[in-house]
């Protein structure tokens, strides 16, 4: 296939996750258009056997990294290496349930040329939605969201709402839905856009990292949507939520994004409202 033809890359990145990688990957064989798009998967330096899978699959191209150097860096690498016009970032514990996606990203983007970032519909296992779009939020989020007796205040429960979305109706009269940002275990976007916003930003290992993209999107001027035109049904487990290093590093991330951009409330679509 030339590289100027590719029409969508399908980005996944993968951590000694062979078995999420697996199903993930088997589920898109028959739902891309290998003559027009690619699948690309990134390794963060798995020992599992992973490599010896995506091995059996001569149509995925397959790039190992020396160690884990977290989501973002790794989602970079996926986008340098892309050919395609389109990008999309996909977690490895997704199972794809829509045909021929590249075409209806294409049709997307060509109907919506002001788009900075879509999410697609990701469902949880027993296919109801899952809460995937976000208002950006205040600086205490993450406190709401870690801290369950917090949510006994009031102005703390009302923040966790207001950031899930919880008052927004999602149908298909609201379609696509103009949202603050979109989880990266799904986001699509154009490669020049990624190229401008010179990709994720690599000081973030671990989120959000997809809310600092978004971020910068809204800067640029772009709107980010949420679209029920792609459905995927995503295993979601959050690895953040109990105490670890990978909460720290979560937070600090948290804090450096507030940091570098002043606070991202204030970008918040509630507030130009």
């Amino acid at each position: 296939m030339n590289a100027a033809d590719v029409r969508l890359s399908i980005i996944i990145i993968t951590w000694n996750e062979r078995e999420n990688l697996e199903r993930c990957l088997l589920s898109l064989m028959d739902k891309v258009d290998f003559e027009r798009d690619e699948v690309i998967v990134v390794d963060n330096g798995s020992r599992d056997g992973s490599a010896e899978f995506v091995a059996t699959l001569p149509q995925i191209r397959y790039f190992p990294l020396e160690r884990n150097f977290g989501v973002g860096p790794a989602r970079n690498r996926g986008l340098f290496l892309a050919r395609g016009k389109y990008c999309m970032t996909l977690d490895n514990d997704t199972i794809f349930l829509t045909e021929d996606p590249g075409a209806i990203v294409d049709t997307f983007f060509q109907a919506h040329p002001d788009a900075g970032v879509v999410g697609f519909q990701l469902l949880n296992v027993d296919r109801t939605r899952q809460d995937s779009t976000r208002r950006f939020p205040r600086f205490y989020q993450p406190i709401a969201a870690r801290v369950p007796i917090s949510r006994q205040l009031g102005f703390v429960k009302r923040e966790l709402e207001r950031h899930l979305m919880l008052d927004t109706c999602f149908d298909d009269s609201n379609d696509p839905l103009e949202v603050d940002y979109v989880l990266g275990a799904n986001q699509t976007f154009t490669k020049d856009v990624a190229a401008l916003l010179m990709g994720y930003d690599d000081r973030i290992f671990f989120g959000p990292e997809d809310a600092e993209f978004c971020v910068r999107t809204r800067k640029m001027g772009l709107r980010n949507y949420y679209s029920r035109k792609i459905s995927i049904v995503h295993d979601y487990k959050r690895r953040t939520r109990k105490f670890s290093k990978l909460t720290i590093k979560h937070l600090a991330g948290f804090a450096y994004m507030l940091k570098k951009h002043g606070g991202v409330y204030r970008y918040s679509l509630s507030e130009r409202r």
